[in-house]
Formats: structure tokens, sequence, C-alpha cells
């Protein structure tokens, strides 16, 4: 047992291997003054160089790389360091998906020193057993969920097409978690030990009472909402791949959506899928982003105003130092093909980031853009505000703007108008610090943070604009997420399944007070939960006019596999969730979401990105095909003239024929995913809106009168009328698992 003691100083079996050697890292971002200095800068070049000149010890995620160091350490270690390098490179096997040799080396130190699973159930050596616990528990994933991946795999409550085939992982997780639990009853180790159950079906009636969770809440949801398909891997899309972001939009203009996704990975490729009517078709190579690597998140808007989408890809987020990575902005040439115009538009720099927004600051009619970088351990990386010169280069003036020396460790950023006077605000959400709200005082930006009310939650990530009661008003939600309880996530989730009091950071509703106030609403909306979002967005499942969303869930840790959430809204009055009854419960870690109609029948599918940060951590990502339709509905194509092409920062009130009012406003959502920039509006049982008001950022409103719903239009600044716009006919597939649906 003398050989085990060594672990007492390990609180963390996954994140301690990382924390450990980062103090002590050597300068890894090699070679980046010098490409920056290069007359001709090429992106391509500059991410390749990145991926194999980089420190190990600078990127927590290069696992496979930081098992070959702490290997070659182990002999060469004095006596005392050597066990702690062996569980290093035990860690970092499995952090990299090499779960049979994580195993086999932890079951062969065993057997040499002829000790059993319960002679390690004690605190020296629980860093040492949960290990091989999550190690055969990932491996009955690689095994099932990821080498048979099915629409079905890891989306709970789990249907028997997911159970696993191949049990042996499951079955040895389960016989190792029952004996720690036994003895460390914490509810992380029982969340796991009933995921294992459920795997191979024996999930309720064959889980020992003492371990059994029953998840009372998600019992009691409707069951008249229906499954939502998941039709991803039929469609070809279910690209595999670690975290990253999504923008959908009709990049071709040929009236149909197309998927735009990056991943963490340096060496990850971003995938372009082009949207032909009857599937899709990746279009990468063709599309000249062969070479495009990395991203965490990506947004996208025509900056330049020549009628194509752009997109800007951002990177090395959560990386410190080690991530001063260079963002990408690609052009859209029109023709099918992408350019990388970073350098020459004037916005290469090196910080690490994963948000940023467009919107047209100064509103003289072109999109200008905020990055909200990263600062965290003395490491200073100010947001960045680049005003468009018009010319496609854009300059950085956030000191102009009053938008200088923002720091923090900064997770999502967005733009909206809180007061209605045609200037876009700015909200920040800032983990582990107040969120920060400045008010566009034509074209001056002031900070209403504390006067607003909107500084909580003190550690969040996605955040977004949004009309929750459809009252003219842009609302605030921002989700939580603790990164001081990242290793009990899975236990607070237990906790709120079963109704104890939850310690941990909640997520905020802000109702807007139409004064530049706002009110806390998140008990009266039923969200004030500890979700854990990474990535979220929003739109309109059921095409009643009321704006639901979703949210991406997890954490770097491998034990975080608590399931994705949606949250349906009720007449702008409360939420109820729908995740167990709308299929949304896939427990692998979310990312980039976004909302849209991909098949053009007129309701909202939706893409979620998948995977988590470290190599062994990759997934597929979903789509999920909408199957309600008994709704109407109206698609709006807005192209500014004299305001930004994209329309983004117009909004739309549309009174319909029952009396109700609706608001819409142009933008692509959460700061974490990107929907589409038409607008995709759910009407209700109204076949017609009496009028439809367009309010312009840079000219006067425009009214239109006796709409027809299930349309779609395009509305040009100035024109006189609405140009409606034929939908195409798409093939994709169309209820293929009604006989799922409750």
């Amino acid at each position: 047992m003398n050989l085990f003691s060594i672990f007492l100083i390990f609180s963390c079996f996954v994140l301690s291997a990382q924390k450990n050697h980062l103090s002590n890292k050597a300068e890894s971002v090699l070679g980046i003054q010098k490409i920056y200095d290069k007359e001709l800068f090429s992106m391509k070049q500059s991410l390749k160089e990145l991926n194999e000149n980089g420190d190990p010890r600078d990127h927590y995620h290069w696992n496979k790389r930081l098992a070959n160091l702490y290997y070659s350490r182990i002999n060469s270690a004095p006596r005392t360091d050597k066990v702690k390098y062996w569980f290093k490179y035990c860690t970092q096997l499995l952090l990299a998906g090499e779960n049979i040799k994580c195993i086999n080396e932890i079951e062969n130190l065993l057997q040499k020193q002829k000790l059993s699973y319960d002679d390690l159930i004690d605190k020296s050596n629980l860093p040492l057993i949960k290990l091989l616990a999550l190690a055969y528990f990932r491996l009955g994933e690689a095994d099932n969920c990821q080498n048979n991946h099915n629409e079905f795999s890891c989306i709970l409550p789990l249907k028997e097409e997911a159970y696993h085939n191949k049990k042996e992982g499951s079955k040895k997780a389960i016989e190792i978690y029952s004996k720690i639990y036994d003895k460390f009853p914490e509810n992380s180790f029982k969340w796991i030990l009933n995921l294992a159950h459920m795997t191979i079906g024996e999930y309720p009636n064959q889980v020992p009472k003492k371990y059994l969770l029953k998840y009372p809440n998600w019992k009691n949801e409707k069951k008249d909402f229906p499954r939502f398909n998941e039709i991803g891997m039929n469609l070809g899309i279910a690209q595999d791949g670690l975290s990253g972001g999504v923008s959908l939009e009709d990049f071709n203009n040929d009236g149909l959506i197309d998927i735009f996704i990056t991943s963490y990975g340096m060496s990850d490729q971003c995938k372009l899928f082009i949207n032909t009517g009857n599937g899709f078709d990746d279009n990468t190579k063709d599309a000249g982003l062969e070479g495009i690597v990395s991203g965490l998140n990506c947004i996208h808007a025509d900056y330049d105003n020549d009628g194509d989408i752009d997109i800007f890809i951002l990177r090395g987020a959560w990386l410190g130092k080690g991530g001063s990575h260079p963002n990408s902005l690609l052009r859209n040439n029109g023709d099918g093909t992408f350019i990388d115009v970073t350098q020459k538009a004037g916005i290469l720099s090196f910080h690490p980031t994963q948000t940023a927004a467009w919107a047209d600051v100064n509103n003289d009619g072109f999109l200008d853009l905020f990055i909200g970088n990263e600062s965290k351990n003395e490491q200073s990386h100010p947001c960045e505000l680049f005003i468009n010169q018009k010319n496609g280069s854009f300059l950085e003036e956030s000191k102009k703007y009053n938008l200088g020396f923002i720091e923090g460790f900064i997770k999502g950023v967005v733009f909206g108008d809180i007061n209605n006077d045609n200037w876009p605000d700015l909200y920040i959400s800032v983990m582990g610090g107040n969120n920060m709200l400045f008010k566009n005082e034509f074209g001056i930006f002031k900070n209403i943070s504390s006067s607003s009310g909107v500084e909580k939650p003190i550690f969040s990530f996605p955040t977004w604009f949004w009309d929750v009661n459809n009252d003219g008003y842009d609302d605030i939600f921002v989700a939580s997420y603790d990164e001081r309880n990242l290793k009990n996530i899975s236990g607070d989730f237990v906790k709120e399944l079963e109704g104890e009091i939850i310690t941990s950071t909640k997520s905020k509703l802000f109702l807007n007070n139409g004064d530049e106030t706002f009110k806390d609403m998140s008990k009266i909306f039923n969200i004030d939960k500890s979700l854990y979002s990474m990535g979220s967005n929003f739109g309109d499942l059921d095409n009643d006019g009321w704006l639901d969303f979703y949210i991406g869930t997890g954490s770097p840790e491998f034990t975080s596999v608590i399931p994705n959430r949606m949250f349906r809204n009720i007449n702008g009055e409360t939420f109820e969730e729908v995740t167990s009854a709308g299929g949304f419960g896939h427990i692998q870690k979310g990312h980039g979401v976004g909302f849209a109609d991909l098949d053009n029948d007129g309701d909202q599918d939706i893409y979620a990105v998948l995977g988590g940060a470290f190599e062994g951590d990759n997934y597929p990502n979903i789509c999920f095909e909408n199957p309600i339709s008994n709704n109407y509905w109206v698609v709006l194509k807005l192209e500014g003239v004299v305001s930004n092409k994209s329309a983004i920062g117009t909004k739309i009130k549309l009174e319909l024929e029952n009396g109700e009012t609706l608001f819409h406003s142009i933008n692509t959502g959460g700061s974490f995913g990107g929907n589409s920039l038409q607008a995709e509006i759910g009407l209700g049982k109204n076949k017609y809106i009496n009028t439809l008001t367009v309010y312009w950022p840079n000219s006067k409103a425009q009214v239109f009168k006796d709409i027809k719903g299930k349309k779609k239009y395009l509305l040009k600044e100035g024109n006189k009328s609405l140009i409606e716009i034929k939908f195409k006919n798409t093939k994709l597939p169309k209820n293929r698992l009604s006989h799922l649906r409750n």
C-alpha cells in the first residue's frame, strides 16, 4: 500500500495533472511575432506552425503528447517522483481516449502488487481507483456510442436501441463504482453508477435500492410534447470532433440553409456542408477551406455589404498564454469559395478568445466587430472593438468608443437595443467577475452595469438578448457556469433531480423594465438552475411566437456527463422543461447551438456541436429535425440598403389577426452558436399578419398590411412591397421516428 501513498497530494484525479505542470511552463507559442511581422501573412501556415511547434505543457488538450512526455520521465525521475509521473501518464492516456492502455497499466500494477479493488478504497488511493472506474465507463462509451453510433446513442432516457452491445466497460464500471460509493457516498458516483446501469438496460429494475436514482423531476415532464428526430448521421453532417461552434446560414444564396462548423483541436479541420435540398454535401475542399483548422466558436455576417455571408472564427479560449492564437476572417467570394483576409482586413491579433459579436455600433451602415478576450492569472488580453472602414478593412478603436481596457475572463458578448433608440448596446458575460452592460449613446458607450441591475451571476458563460415576453423590449439571459464546482457537476445534477438545495451559481433571466433597468425573474420563469451551460441558443420550437432555448452542458471533466437541456416558453410567463419528452437529453458535452429551418418546411430544426476539450472526448454532432407542424409561421429575408446588408439590429413588430403582438430582432442568437439571419417567426394559430412593421437601424420604419402566413418574403430596405420567395422543395428525412412520439 505504500506505493500509493503519494496519491494523497492529488485532490482532483483528472485535472490535477494539468494544473501542476502549468506553473513552470515554457514560452510555447513559437514564432508568433515572426509570423505576425511577415509581409504576406498566411493563416494556414500560421495554424500549421502553431500545431507543430507548441509546447504540450501549454495545451492541456494535447493529451497524447503529454502522455509521451510523462512516460519519458518515469524512468529518469527520482524514486519519489516515479509514481507521480506514472499517474500523470495514466491520466493522459484516459484523456487521450486510450482507455484500454490506461486500464491495462492500472490492472497490471494491481496484479503485480496482488491488490484488489477493495484494497484501494481509501482516501490515499481514491484517485487511482476513480481513474480506473472512469476508464472502464469511457471504454463502454467508446465501444458503443462512438464506434457503433446511432441516432439514439447517449440520449436520455435511453431507448433500447441505445443500449450497449459490448457490456464489459459498463459492467466493470458498475462493479468498481459500487465499491467506491459504499465508502464514499457522493452524488457524482451515484449518477455515473446509475448511468452505467442505464447503458446496459438494467435501469431501474436491476439497480440495487441503495444506489437507485429515481429522478422524479424528469418524470413530471409533459407527455404531449413530441420527440424530435436526430437525423445528423443519416444526413452525413454528424461530424466527429471536439467542442466547437456552428453557423447556420445560406452561404451560397440558393435559398437553403447551409452548415459551417469548427472544432477545438489545433489540427481539426473546419467544415462547410452545403444544403442541396436532397441532403448535405461536404464542400470544404471546393470552398478553399482546407487548412483552416481549429476554432472554439464562429459567427457570421456580411461585413463588406456585398450580399454574401462571411465567417469569423475564434480561437485559443481556456488556454491562457498558450492560447494566443490568431482568429480568422473568411470572406465569402460569392462563387462558392472563401478566402482568409484577417491581416488584410486589419483584425489580426493574438489573444485567447471564443466570443465576438457583429453590430453597426456607429450606425454608418457597415458592421463592426467586438471581440471578448480572456484575461486571467495576470495575463492581460483586453477586449477589442474593430470599426469598419467601409473598404473591407477595420481599425481597432475601443478607446475612442469608451470600450478600452475592458479585461476579464470574458465568455460571452452580445449586442441588443435595450431602449429602442436604434443604437446597439453591449452586454458582456464575465466568468468570475461582474457582468457588464454598456449603453450606446450615439456611438459612445456608457457603463450602466450597476444601475441596470444585470451584473450577476458572478460565474457565467453564454448570454443573449431576446424579447422573452413580447413586450417590445430586449431582455437578457445569462447562463450560469460555476467553475469552482466543475468536479461536482454530476453531483449538482443529482441534487436537482431529487429536489435538494443547490448552492452553486444559478442562471439569470432579466426582464427589461423599459427604463434601462432590469428585474431578475429567474425563479418565476423556472430557470434559476445551475445549468453549467457551455453553449446555447434560442428559437421557437413550436411556432407559437414565444422563444424557447436549448442548453449545451458539461465541463472538461470526464465525469461531467449530464444531459443537454431544452426549455419551452409558456406564453412569456414561465418555462417548462421538455428535455426528456422531446429527446434532447444528450449526455455528451454541448457547445455551439443553432436554430434554423434546414428542411424548408417552416419550422426550426436544431444543430448542436458536441464534444469536449480533451482528445478522447470527441463525439459526433447532432441535428434534431422538428416534427411540430400544427402552427402557422412566416419567414422574412431582410436586405439592408442604407442599413447594413445583413440587417443586423433591425426589429420587427407583428400585429396578428387575433390581437396578439409579437416582436423579432435580426441577429444570430446567443454568444455561443449561430442562428440564421433570416427571420423565422412562429404565428401560432394566426393565418395572417394584420400589420408588419420593420424598424431599420438607419432609415424610417416601414409598414405592410395583410401578410399571409406559411410563406417566405424578401424585403429590401426602402421597397414599398414584400416579394414572395418560393420555397425550394427538399427531400430531407421526415417523420422517421414517428413511432417514438408520445
